[in-house]
């Protein structure tokens, strides 16, 4: 699994490696969390994702199977499924592939919960009968997966015991035996996915926070490598994607994707870069946007509540000489509106090597819109002997709530089913949906510790599409641990016709939806969205607010440390979710403004600032100071700002161990700093910076100056990281804001979102108008409570703002 089975002292000992090899964390550093908060996964996500990106799962002893309830009986099995596994204990994220030399050979893998080795079961019978075991035995960690190439070799690819390696054997027996393993990576990796191509295989790994790739040749069975060296991929920040192997010489053109960012809920962009030599001297190219989505890296859905899902974005790219020959098929997961659970399969497809994709197409054919359901974990496979593409996903669509016909509780969306479909005319229109499960399978029930996990890989040759899922149903009644308890593995099939069957196309096959997240405004702009603060010119980024400014203050969500007033922090650290909370940027908002009256005696009607002030004091996210004032010109604070971020995302969970030498517990702040920190939202200073700041042992935790005020740059950064906005902008908008900035990319997607804007040139002396009149965004100037409390209310709840914002 893309999330490393490792103890607890392993994960804290990696964290700290990791603190101690970047140097000074400074302001805008995010400081490196070393303790857990109980033995869940989110918590060991919160830590893992501040050391690269990574999910991490519980420790190997920490996802024991709930006890069956003895009053539960299997439900009667709606499809034709076999139970693969059949043993005591978890198992999830499998991978199921079949040898094209001998379609009767079907080998199906799995990640253990409460085992260091990788679950293994082979078939020569078509999946009738089962020979079950282990490889990778007590040396593996996670993250099995695996492909059969023309010549009948399997190789798998996985994460040894340690998380240190990415590791691929070969088996030429179809399964039974596996070689040892070759070591394709090392240091700090995840997530590794395996493709083949004519005469190559190909895995690529998340190194560090970027994907990296490597290839070896094949030349017939069990005649392969070595790897050629490993492969930087341009920009190719984020995690979370695939592989695939196109045609061309040297064993195939090469395909990667991956998501940016890997933390949040969303939006998020999945990217594609393409190495068009395969094993030839050429390396991949620049980066190509190939979509955007509303699911993030860590999005909360009911029916992966505890683990969270991605988009899961896959390829496959067609070598098989057919009416599709090269073309590429982009999977993904999309959320109709952010945070609403309503997450859809879609499918792009690009004829020209990932430079451009066409709109998008729904897979899924349930109704849309309502009720909400989630489809997720999408795996899309190709047919080398036909070019028929199939794809199979987890699908709660049927769960109305009722127990029994409708679901496994009375809750709707939480429980799921495995559904596919399949497309021969190159991915314009999709078969309907044939559902492969016998019964409905609940996460919650399974106590796995990380759910279904993160991804199903799935295959299909010779007409067959083959899917081998976590499942809890027992609807066969061979569950060891009974109903609706630990996950087996279930196996089911899907007939596909051959090359040009031309399928009923899907109710919906729509576009997804446009992300308006990123429109860009033109360089003329004059929007004032944040008012222009009197005498910001003068403030310095070193105030510190007096003892009783401890008003509630919640501005807004963001998830970037705070960097220091020179502006040199680079801090990359990827935030992540680990509330249960699923927060919302729009839905939660009231469609007018007057929610409620409030009663701050500085901030009248008339006050430019009282529309926002009250749309988030009526959602108790702000509030004021005991002499009944709201004081919206003073400077805000950090910590005020840290308690307006966290409100305003709805994060409410424990907030773990002290951080920061100077917030301890009884900090009226404590709970908010540390939520928005343990996601890699807000950071510190290293202690010792200054004489006041002296390093205490044995932890010498940094500070966080929570008095301190906040600059608009810092704001910026924070607001639309918790936001999760995503893009790359480009342009110089903002003359004192070069694309070199540290702030830059957090100042331009709040601006292209209209939440923030500048101050035009001129206006000082000291701002004069270059060529083009550019305004100035003044970044390291302070930001009052009445600014933040717009900026945060336009981020999140949009709805509640002026009509003429």
């Amino acid at each position: 699994m893309r999330r490393i089975y490792s103890s607890t002292i392993g994960i804290v000992t990696l964290l700290l490696v990791l603190v101690a090899a970047s140097g000074a964390l400074g302001a805008g550093l995010q400081p490196q969390v070393s303790a857990l908060s109980g033995a869940n996964a989110q918590s060991a996500e919160s830590l893992a994702v501040q050391a690269g990106g990574r999910k991490l799962p519980p420790p190997t002893d920490g996802a024991n199977p709930a006890s069956p309830n003895p009053n539960s009986r299997p439900y009667v099995c709606t499809a034709p499924v076999v139970n693969v596994s059949q043993r005591s204990g978890n198992e999830a994220e499998t991978s199921v592939v079949i040898n094209p030399t001998n379609t009767n050979n079907i080998v199906a893998f799995s990640n253990l919960a409460s085992d260091n080795s990788i679950f293994r079961a082979y078939s020569m019978n078509g999946g009738a009968t089962w020979t079950r075991g282990t490889v990778a035995t007590n040396a593996a960690c996670c993250d099995g997966q695996a492909a059969f190439d023309m010549y009948g070799n399997l190789f798998m690819v996985y994460i040894n015991s340690a998380a240190t390696q990415i590791n691929v054997i070969l088996s030429t027996d179809g399964g039974a035996t596996f070689a040892a393993p070759v070591t394709a990576g090392a240091g700090s990796i995840d997530q590794p996915s395996i493709a083949v191509g004519n005469g190559s295989v190909w895995v690529d790994w998340n190194s560090n926070g970027s994907m990296v790739a490597r290839g070896a040749p094949v030349t017939g069975l069990g005649t392969w490598g070595p790897f050629n060296a490993q492969q930087t991929i341009p920009s190719a920040t984020g995690s979370f994607g695939g592989i695939a192997v196109g045609p061309g010489p040297n064993g195939g053109k090469v395909m990667v994707t991956y998501q940016n960012p890997t933390g949040g809920q969303g939006p998020a962009t999945v990217y594609v870069n393409v190495d068009a030599d395969g094993l030839g001297p050429g390396g991949f190219g620049a980066r190509i946007t190939a979509t955007t989505t509303n699911v993030g890296g860590f999005d909360y859905i009911p029916a992966q509540n505890g683990r969270s899902i991605d988009s899961e974005a896959g390829l496959v790219w067609d070598a098989t000489g057919g009416p599709f020959n090269d073309r590429a098929y982009l999977l993904y997961t999309e959320e109709t509106v952010n945070e609403n659970h309503d997450t859809e399969i879609y499918l792009r497809t690009s004829t020209n090597d990932g430079a451009t994709w066409t709109a998008p197409v729904r897979v899924n054919d349930d109704p849309v819109g309502a009720p909400i359901r989630s489809q997720f974990l999408p795996y899309i496979t190709l047919d080398r002997s036909t070019g028929t593409v199939a794809i199979g996903w987890h699908d709660a669509r049927n769960d109305n709530g009722v127990p029994g016909v409708g679901g496994t509780n009375a809750i709707q969306n939480d429980d799921s089913e495995y559904y596919a479909s399949y497309s021969t005319d190159g991915g314009v229109t999709w078969a309907p949906n044939t559902r492969l499960s016998g019964g409905f399978s609940n996460a919650d029930a399974a106590n796995n510790g990380v759910d279904y996990g993160d991804y199903v890989a799935q295959d299909a040759h010779g007409g067959t599409f083959v899917a081998v899922w976590a499942d809890n149903a027992n609807c066969d009644g061979t569950n060891a641990n009974g109903t609706l308890s630990a996950f087996d593995l279930y196996i089911g099939k899907l007939t596909l016709p051959g090359g040009n069957v031309t399928p009923t196309p899907t109710v919906a096959s729509t576009a997804a939806p446009t992300n308006t997240n990123t429109p860009v405004p033109t360089a003329t702009t004059t929007r004032t969205n944040t008012a222009v603060p009197s005498s910001t010119s003068t403030r310095t980024n070193t105030a510190v607010a007096t003892g009783t400014n401890t008003a509630i203050p919640t501005a807004t969500r963001t998830h970037t440390s705070v960097p220091p007033a020179t502006g040199t922090s680079t801090s990359t650290n990827v935030p992540i979710s680990t509330s249960t909370t699923a927060p919302t940027s729009t839905s939660v908002a009231s469609a007018t403004s007057t929610i409620c009256s409030i009663s701050f005696s500085d901030v009248e009607p008339s006050d430019p600032f009282y529309a926002y002030i009250q749309c988030l004091a009526c959602r108790d996210i702000i509030s004021g100071y005991t002499d009944g004032t709201f004081r919206p010109g003073n400077d805000i604070t950090r910590g005020q700002i840290a308690k307006m971020v966290s409100n305003s995302a709805g994060f409410s969970e424990d907030p773990g161990p002290q951080i920061y030498e100077d917030v301890p517990p009884a900090s009226p702040f404590y709970a908010f700093i540390n939520r928005l920190s343990m996601r890699g939202h807000m950071g510190g200073y290293p202690c010792g910076l200054v004489p006041e700041e002296t390093c205490e042992p044995p932890d010498n935790r940094p500070y966080f100056r929570p008095n301190a005020s906040a600059t608009r740059g810092q704001l910026a950064k924070i607001v639309s990281n918790a936001a999760g906005l995503g893009g790359d902008p480009t342009g110089l908008f903002y003359t004192d804001v070069p694309d070199d900035h540290t702030f830059y990319v957090w100042i331009m997607r709040l601006t292209q979102l209209g939440v923030m804007s500048g101050y035009p040139c001129g206006t000082i002396p000291e701002e004069p108008c270059d060529e083009e009149n550019r305004p100035y965004f003044r970044p390291f100037n302070n930001v009052t409570r009445g600014q933040a409390s717009k900026i945060v209310a336009n981020t999140f709840f949009p709805a509640c703002a002026p009509a003429n914002r």
